[in-house]
């Protein structure tokens, strides 16, 4: 990882306070070859690793209707200002975003910016901490505070090598962290950022079409080949790579075996030029071009041919699940309709074949109750 830059800032703003109040660091940010290099790479690569594992995330662009975020950004890259000033200048502004607000903020704000062989990226994280008690080199205790990894708040990850070319038009990644939800508006707003893809809305289609394919294969094949689907997206998502349908298809054929496999993508991609026709780059329709005899690879050009996931949405495609605090249940989609079936009009379940371990203490209580 060729990380360039880091600095953090603290921020402190409480629900009863006007403004949010910031403590600058004095640091220039830049990661060289001294001994604390390594923490900077280190906590940088965890941060990095947080973002992707996430589920839900967001992904848009700049709204050229509040530019004020990216003027900054823009500025410093034209090296009207060094890093420092410009984390500075980028706080404050995310930080003012907060003042007339009843939210509530505390911790650091970290901005890093790496350079890749085939992208530069810059990253913003809202980083809490934790009190707790240490062994000082002396054998005393004392109390030290550490950042809580675990409780990471909201990253956005900016690819500045897509913005500059102008070719993606999801060069934002946006996620929260737990309990951020009252921050969203805010930090969205100070950034200036617009959605561009509804991962939800994308993923619901995707698995209709994948639910309709299974449908024209066997039955005890089909509902193997949802599942393998679903951990092949998860694993992409996980990787924060995005689902290529072709690649997807050639995963299945490897792990199922099966010759309806090699049809997957072909059939994905006709299904959305039936829910949208939208002309490719060429001007034609995927109609014309597949009238023309053109291949997938050009239709798919014509048709988004790949998927960025919604976790949640996946998960719950393969297995049912709920809970309130006197039940919790979850089980595999593939046992409605056999081993439990649900009744619509009383709202209940039937359980015809329950788990052996449940089955023993539910046999123990029956028993215990009988003496």
């Amino acid at each position: 990882m060729a990380l360039k830059h880091f600095i953090t800032h603290k921020i402190a703003k409480l629900e009863k306070e006007p403004a949010a109040t910031v403590t600058y660091s004095d640091l220039e940010g830049e990661v060289g070859e001294d001994t604390l290099s390594g923490y900077y790479q280190r906590c940088a690569s965890q941060l990095k690793g947080i973002l992707l594992q996430r589920s839900g995330k967001r992904y848009g662009v700049f709204n050229p209707e509040s530019p004020a975020f990216s003027a900054l950004i823009r500025n410093w890259q034209k090296e009207a200002m060094p890093f420092s000033s410009w984390a500075r200048k980028a706080i404050a502004h995310i930080s003012a975003s907060l003042d007339s607000t009843d939210l509530l903020v505390d911790g650091y704000i970290a901005v890093f910016h790496e350079e890749l062989a085939d992208a530069d990226k810059l990253y913003i994280f809202h980083l809490r901490y934790k009190d707790s008690v240490t062994v000082d080199a002396n054998l005393n205790l004392s109390e030290t505070r550490y950042l809580d990894f675990s409780n990471t708040g909201f990253g956005v990850c900016i690819n500045l090598t897509d913005w500059a070319q102008d070719e993606d038009a999801k060069y934002i990644t946006f996620s929260f962290g737990r309990g951020d939800r009252p921050l969203q508006n805010a930090i969205l707003d100070a950034i200036g950022f617009t959605d561009t893809l509804n991962t939800t809305a994308e993923t619901e289609e995707f698995l209709e079409i994948v639910d309709s394919y299974s449908r024209t294969l066997p039955e005890e094949q089909a509902f193997e080949y949802k599942s393998k689907v679903v951990d092949y997206c998860i694993e992409q998502d996980l990787r924060g790579e995005p689902v290529v349908f072709e690649e997807l298809e050639n995963h299945l054929a490897n792990e199922t075996n099966a010759k309806p496999a090699e049809a997957f993508s072909h059939y994905v991609i006709e299904k959305k030029k039936e829910r949208r026709k939208q002309p490719a780059p060429e001007g034609a329709t995927p109609e014309e071009l597949v009238a023309a005899g053109a291949p997938v690879a050009n239709v798919a050009d014509a048709v988004k041919a790949e998927l960025i996931p919604d976790r949640k949405k996946l998960k719950g495609f393969i297995r049912f699940s709920g809970k309130n605090k006197d039940l919790s249940l979850s089980f595999s989609a593939a046992l409605l309709g056999k081993d439990i079936e649900f009744n619509p009009a009383n709202k209940s379940l039937l359980i015809h074949k329950v788990p052996e371990s449940l089955l023993k203490q539910l046999s123990a209580k029956s028993t215990d109750n009988e003496d």
